[in-house]
């Protein structure tokens, strides 16, 4: 059992890589009264003296936290990932030509036992959480014994409001260990441009449901695949206002709007990589929309977060839940790696690699060995005939909001990375981690001495095409997209509000003039904060309280390459229909 102290929320805001709260009791001192509560912002929580019987976790033994993703040669190639509380020795993965599973082609996994951390709960699967007794820093004190005092415990049955969906009214957590089973497996010698039908289980034990996916076809074929990303969910919200329904949904709508032959994920799959109980919710909840077809998925900050500021992250948990390729042996907080799909050559980057080492003595969000990887591998790829690159990655050089200019580890690679996307010329740069839409005018590289951003306006030519929209033709320069968020978390606009606000809310960005101001907002043609929320007039985030969400469905034909991002609108409550609406939309074409 391990127990988690989490430091005030204010304490934090601007150093911690998450962000938890700790719950400010009225009680002085360890001995309470059962009536003592603890205030939300709709509702009381009743402090109780003893902690509440915690309940084991359930074991679970039909395949579970199942991902289908690209890996390797897509025309011939799928990997899977799975889990089991139980080892199965027959485990397998089935795969067929036809839906009935008939004459199944069977390849074995490689299992690997693993020890995840659970979250205390009561028997009805409510969270229980410890109120500490907290000093004027907002740290916790100490009893004699050394271990923090405790004031009382307390669930989140029936709990609402900002203070709770923040994460303010979140107190001290404790962890188990829970030992399960990890399934990877590489599906081969498949067939291009067929359509496939799989199962995952074991027949001792239990058998998942039947998905399904594509391999991809030839060079120049069209296809179809959505970007959305930040699921982001967080364990103390998932009985407050569920972030994982809201990322399952948004997957769910995109799917309904496009008949994608992949989905990409730009990162922060969930809040806190440590706390099982979050990967558990996401996976569950999308897995009937991630059954339909393969992800490609780039590494977030948040997963590889542990739950207690200051901890070690946890550099292996990404790759432990998605089965994608490992290049140069380098697992960090993901991993990065490429692929080809339709002559389309995508390449995922790490933006986790930014930990101070002998290849990345400035801690820089991608390190000299993976620089080298990204440039040998675009030409190869270029010489290989690519036309169309595509590169992705989390943490944004270019967004409407503070991360892109202020994220330290972003800005020590910044020239020379986008430096590198000029002179490689990459067609979309795809991006995550500011929950805000942006879409950038194509752009091309201009050192640091000459301007900030590193960035200059290519001159293009734009062309309308016969289905109404505005081409970009052969521009020389990249664009770069981010679709918001697929959760609830959403940062404010900060770039489209006043100097004074951006230096007010974050200090740390002031350094901007008027003039810098005015000359990154001319880098974008589209963007903005769908949410309007009165937070963030103090606030460049919200309360994780968005029911605005987004994705982006890009389509590749030949020469010609459109994108279309959505939103969502809509409480997601039983019954209630949400709304999808195409607000952006633009093309680029190559003669």
């Amino acid at each position: 059992m391990k127990r988690f102290s989490v430091p005030s929320i204010a304490a934090v805001a601007l150093l911690a890589p998450f962000i938890l709260a700790g719950c400010q009791s009225n009680a002085a001192s360890s001995t309470i009264d059962s009536s003592s509560m603890v205030s939300s912002s709709n509702n009381e929580v009743e402090l109780v003296e003893s902690k509440p019987e915690v309940a084991e976790v359930e074991a679970n033994n039909a395949p579970n936290r199942i991902i289908t993703t690209l890996n390797g040669n897509t025309q011939t190639q799928m990997g899977f990932n799975w889990y089991t509380t139980d080892k199965f020795d027959d485990a397998k993965v089935w795969v067929s030509t036809s839906e009935d599973l008939s004459d199944p082609l069977i390849f074995d996994p490689e299992v690997a036992e693993v020890t995840n951390q659970y979250a205390e709960r009561t028997e009805d699967g409510y969270y229980i959480y410890a109120d500490l007794e907290k000093d004027d820093e907002g740290d916790p004190v100490e009893g004699e014994d050394g271990e923090p005092i405790i004031n009382g415990y307390y669930t989140d049955e029936d709990v609402s409001g900002p203070e709770w969906t923040s994460g303010d009214a979140v107190g001290s957590l404790d962890l188990v260990d829970v030992t399960e089973y990890s399934y990877k497996a590489l599906a081969t010698d498949l067939e291009p441009n067929t359509t496939y039908y799989y199962q995952v289980g074991s027949d001792s034990g239990k058998k998942s449901e039947i998905g399904t996916f594509n391999t991809s076809c030839e060079v120049g074929d069209e296809f179809t695949f959505v970007q959305y990303t930040d699921t982001q969910n967080a364990y103390w919200n998932e009985h407050a206002f569920n972030e994982a329904a809201y990322g399952a949904d948004t997957i769910k709508q995109a799917l309904e709007v496009a008949d994608a032959d992949f989905v990409l994920h730009t990162g922060d799959v969930v809040e806190t990589a440590e706390v099982e109980d979050e990967w558990v919710d996401i996976f569950s909840q999308s897995e009937e929309s991630w059954l339909q077809q393969p992800l490609v998925v780039a590494p977030g900050n948040h997963d590889e977060y542990a739950l207690n500021y200051g901890d070690s992250q946890l550099t292996e948990k990404f790759n432990e839940h998605i089965n994608v390729p490992v290049t140069d042996e380098k697992v960090d907080g993901g991993s990065y790696y490429s692929l080809d799909y339709n002559g389309v050559h995508v390449v995922v980057a790490n933006t986790n690699d930014n930990k101070e080492s002998e290849d990345n003595p400035e801690g820089k969000a991608i390190g000299t060995e993976q620089l080298a990887w990204i440039e040998e591998d675009i030409k190869q790829a270029r010489e290989n005939g690519a036309q169309w690159v595509v590169l992705t990655y989390h943490k944004p050089l270019y967004s409407k909001s503070y991360h892109s200019l202020q994220d330290e580890d972003v800005q020590k690679v910044r020239e020379e990375f986008m430096q590198m996307i000029d002179e490689l010329d990459v067609d979309l740069a795809l991006q995550g981690h500011d929950h805000v839409i942006s879409r950038t005018k194509s752009l091309n590289f201009t050192p640091r001495e000459e301007n900030f951003s590193n960035a200059t306006i290519d001159q293009a030519e734009v062309v309308l095409g016969e289905d109404n929209v505005e081409y970009y033709k052969n521009p020389s320069g990249t664009v770069f997209v981010l679709p918001n968020t697929g959760g609830t978390k959403a940062y404010d606009d900060l770039y489209g509000k006043s100097l004074e606000h951006v230096h007010e809310v974050r200090p740390d960005l002031s350094w901007m003039t008027q003039e810098d101001l005015d000359y990154y907002n001319n880098l974008f043609a589209f963007g903005g904060q769908p949410q309007k929320d009165g937070v963030f007039a103090n606030s460049h985030s919200n309360n994780r309280d968005s029911t605005v969400q987004n994705f982006a469905v890009y389509n590749v034909n030949g020469n010609e390459l459109t994108v279309e991002i959505y939103q969502i609108f809509g409480e997601l409550v039983e019954g209630e229909e949400r709304a999808v609406e195409k607000v952006h939309e633009f093309g680029i074409v190559k003669e």
